[in-house]
């Protein structure tokens, strides 16, 4: 964090004088993201709100109602770069469908932010996310470790399911998790592995019929937020709270209050807050023809009952509270 702060007050000076002409002229940008109705998003958004009330730069923000809505997010920005934006930021559900859109517009002139998720080409400034893989990967040794420390050794059974297929973000992490188990517990053998279709409901199911269908499993892995919520509601209807070991991408409000039951006993938690305000500096920076690196990375936590009530564990999983007053201020 100490990094990336030092990152950001480097371009806050250099574009000061940017900034006061622009605010002259009232910049706008549109910001374009995955579901609302996660979290992840709401946490992302306000931080980008945050950021533009500080910048004093416009902002207009969309996202698909629900969390696989693939043609809707497409049809939004068609609309949006029809509005010719300085700068479009832009959370893609997929890494191939928006691409002529984005190719497209960076050649008239917008500056492309891509944040969360990749995407099939290089006409972006810059890309602001987790490193999934590693992520996946520090996920999976504190997996491995978990089923040590209840069963004494890391060997047996477990599953896993992927929210959707063609989410480069979530491929990635499912990469960093099986690369993590391969070195960490390569004596787990995966019995299962699905997809949840980015429904809560789908992910439950999936999860009750892989427990009926596997009664061995030692662990279970749940890719992001709405896959996370579905494995904690089997877990709780099929009587298998803290029974086996479960780990989840994400947070929220149910997941956390699984951790603190032991339902849920990990959690990778990104940094969304960061995400969203990060992206937003980057894209006036671009704006102002200021150079942007290609890759910001704003970190991820595991957060485990050990960790969960220390100061990082509450700012991770909690960033709203944190940040209220700041919220507050620039609604």
């Amino acid at each position: 964090m100490g990094i990336l702060f030092t990152i950001l007050m480097g371009i806050l000076f250099t574009i000061t004088i940017g900034i006061l002409f622009t605010i002259v002229l009232g910049i706008q940008f549109t910001i374009s993201s995955k579901s609302i109705t996660y979290l992840f998003w709401q946490t992302a958004m306000a931080g980008a709100k945050v950021a533009a009330g500080q910048l004093g730069v416009n902002i207009v923000c969309h996202s698909p109602a629900a969390g696989a809505a693939f043609a809707e997010q497409v049809a939004m920005f068609d609309t949006t770069i029809g509005t010719n934006p300085d700068a479009v930021i832009l959370g893609p559900l997929t890494s191939d469908s928006l691409v002529p859109g984005i190719e497209k517009v960076v050649k008239e002139g917008t500056k492309v932010i891509i944040i969360d998720s990749s995407v099939n080409t290089d006409s972006y400034y810059t890309f602001v996310a987790s490193d999934n893989v590693a992520a996946g990967k520090s996920l999976a040794k504190t997996f491995v470790d978990l089923i040590k420390e209840k069963f004494g050794k890391a060997e047996g059974e477990i599953a896993y399911i992927t929210e959707d297929a063609g989410i480069g973000c979530i491929e990635e992490r499912d990469q960093g998790f099986l690369e993590g188990l391969k070195e960490y517990g390569p004596d787990l053998k995966i019995v299962a592995h699905q997809y949840g279709q980015s429904s809560v409901e789908v992910a439950m199911k999936v999860f009750q019929d892989t427990f009926t269908a596997h009664p061995n499993l030692v662990g279970v892995f749940a890719d992001s937020e709405p896959m996370g919520t579905g494995l904690i509601r089997a877990i709780d209807v099929s009587g298998l709270s803290g029974k086996l070991v479960a780990a989840s991408f994400d947070f929220s409000e149910a997941l956390i209050d699984a951790l603190s039951r032991d339902t849920i006993q990990a959690l990778l938690v990104q940094k969304p807050w960061n995400i969203g305000y990060f992206s937003v500096f980057y894209a006036v920076a671009a704006i102002e023809g200021v150079y942007v690196p290609r890759f910001v990375n704003p970190g991820a936590t595991v957060i485990t009952r050990a960790n969960m009530n220390s100061p990082e564990g509450q700012a991770s999983l909690d960033p709203l509270g944190f940040y209220k007053d700041l919220i507050e201020k620039y609604k």
